[in-house]
């Protein structure tokens, strides 16, 4: 029972992890249409946009380190019996992802973009 604990509570961080880099962005997009439009606060821009890479360069750093020690852990547990991976299980081919990953993340980042280009078109 121990051993499913830490990995919830790891699961629950990366998941707010991955809604704060959302959130982030999203706020990010909307700071730079609606506060940057106006002439006052165009002087903010290199401060916010040190704060936004600041803040992604933390939440991208620690979910490696949740990752890593993920994969640690696996690698620590005896490896159980399964049946032989098939061929497209086994290639990895662009930066360590499955096809259906790789499908996945093209089909999410497509969509935020999508999505971003409609929201800041529809701002003033």
């Amino acid at each position: 029972m121990d051993s499913q604990q830490p990995r919830r509570t790891s699961s629950a961080f990366e998941y707010f992890l991955y809604a704060a880099i959302v959130t982030e962005t999203g706020l990010a997009a909307i700071i730079y249409k609606v506060i940057f439009g106006s002439g006052e606060l165009a002087h903010m821009r290199f401060y916010f946009a040190i704060f936004y890479f600041a803040f992604l360069a933390w939440a991208i750093a620690q979910l490696h380190t949740l990752h890593r020690d993920r994969k640690a852990h696996v690698a620590q547990d005896p490896e159980p019996v399964r049946p032989p991976a098939s061929a497209n299980e086994r290639t990895r081919p662009l930066l360590g992802l499955t096809a259906g990953q790789l499908v996945i993340v093209v089909v999410v980042f497509a969509t935020a973009v999508a999505t971003f280009s409609w929201a800041l078109r529809l701002l003033p």
